[in-house]
């Protein structure tokens, strides 16, 4: 199986450093037909003098749809942790209702929750209950609410994060999955195989050591210093196939976060993700499902 313009999502992070026009033409001209953005992300390009209709003209002229809308943390309470670094604070603090206005303005079909709440600050009851309620917002506005499990903070892994979709039982909800956070969390494959299929709405491959380098914190290890597919020890093709082989994907894309990256002109940012990317997706496409 190959994977078509359709299934294939280029996310905000390896072209953050990009203008928003030369994004959308790099997602095209790349072969992806989806685009993430983020909250700070729409704020910083309508500073820049774009309107909503000019940046949702821009991505239908380039045939890019604008989807996943990332992230939202105020879906509890308390969404941040205290003390967070002041330079993720921004990205972070959205409030719910920004965030919907920004996903109508935007025409978005996707959103896209995380837990950067602090460990142990909310049971896996409570969580549930908070998804519930921000899937049952979500559908009022025709939007599909996804989570994702991060171990940079509260919410941590696959099995926590199936947990609370499964307990919410909204059949707008659905999983993000990282194969970076799939790693640095805790593998759990035989969890993989007994998840029904269709709960996994996409699948985002980085890579990087296996470990976080000494001197360093997971966040900023996660934010800054990831590497383009096939250079660092993520094991993507191993997870991949017991993904593809349990019937999971159902589009991929990269998410490569890196300063090194952020230095690069738009074109050259693509020359050296991109490469990794495909010799991925052909070595996946020659696995037979068992």
């Amino acid at each position: 199986m190959k994977y078509p313009t359709e299934k294939r999502m280029l996310w905000l992070s390896q072209v953050r450093s990009v203008p928003y026009r030369q994004r959308v033409e790099l997602a095209a001209k790349n072969g992806f037909g989806w685009l993430s953005t983020s909250p700070m992300d729409y704020k910083n390009t309508r500073a820049g003098g774009l309107s909503d209709k000019d940046i949702r003209s821009i991505a239908a002229d380039n045939d890019v749809r604008l989807s996943y809308l990332d992230p939202l943390t105020s879906w509890v309470p308390d969404g941040l942790t205290p003390g967070e670094d002041p330079d993720i604070t921004p990205y972070l603090d959205t409030t719910p209702d920004d965030f919907f206005r920004i996903a109508e303005a935007l025409q978005v079909d996707r959103i896209h929750l995380i837990g950067s709440f602090p460990e142990g600050r909310y049971t896996l009851d409570e969580l549930t209950g908070y998804y519930a309620a921000l899937c049952d917002r979500a559908a009022e506005n025709g939007l599909k609410c996804l989570i994702e499990a991060m171990p940079l903070w509260g919410l941590k892994t696959v099995d926590e994060v199936w947990t609370i979709v499964r307990d919410a039982g909204r059949k707008n909800s659905g999983i993000i999955f990282d194969t970076w956070h799939y790693v640095r969390g805790g593998r759990n494959d035989a969890l993989l195989k007994e998840i029904p299929v269709g709960t996994f709405d996409t699948v985002q491959i980085a890579d990087g050591p296996l470990v976080c380098p000494p001197g360093r914190s997971m966040k900023r290890d996660c934010l800054s210093y990831r590497v383009p597919i096939g250079q660092g020890e993520i094991p993507n093709l191993e997870i991949l196939k017991i993904l593809k082989d349990a019937g999971h994907i159902e589009s991929v894309g990269p998410e490569i976060f890196s300063d090194a990256l952020d230095k690069l002109e738009g074109d050259e940012i693509m020359s050296r993700l991109m490469p990794g990317f495909e010799a991925l997706l052909e070595e996946l496409a020659r696995h037979e499902p068992l």
